[in-house]
């Protein structure tokens, strides 16, 4: 019986992992659309608060919000990756166990 195809999985996983990290790092081209365009909006209104002379934690607060939830979005993709590629592994091992199971060789 062939070892099971978990190159998708693989690669997915890869990809994830590669861009939980450049979450990690700030890195806003890892956020999907509207994360950016939520995160842009928040460095615009602290823009606006410093020129203005006031404090910029609320919309500081707001950024560091968005990079949260995306780090968990991306943290549940990534699970849920694994765990379809372990799935798949137990399959083709239940199915290998019950073709020699079945097999009435020896």
């Amino acid at each position: 019986m062939a070892k099971p195809n978990t190159k998708p999985f693989d690669r997915q996983i890869r990809e994830a992992e590669s861009k939980l990290q450049r979450v990690r790092n700030g890195e806003i081209s890892a956020l999907s659309g509207g994360e950016q365009a939520r995160a842009f909006l928040h460095i615009g209104r602290g823009v606006r608060r410093v020129i203005r002379g006031k404090s910029t934690s609320g919309p500081d607060r707001a950024v560091d919000r968005v990079f949260a939830d995306a780090e968990e979005r991306i943290g549940a993709e990534l699970q849920a990756a694994r765990t379809a590629r372990q799935a798949v592994i137990s399959e083709a091992a239940t199915a290998k166990v019950a073709k020699r199971a079945e097999s009435k060789w020896w």
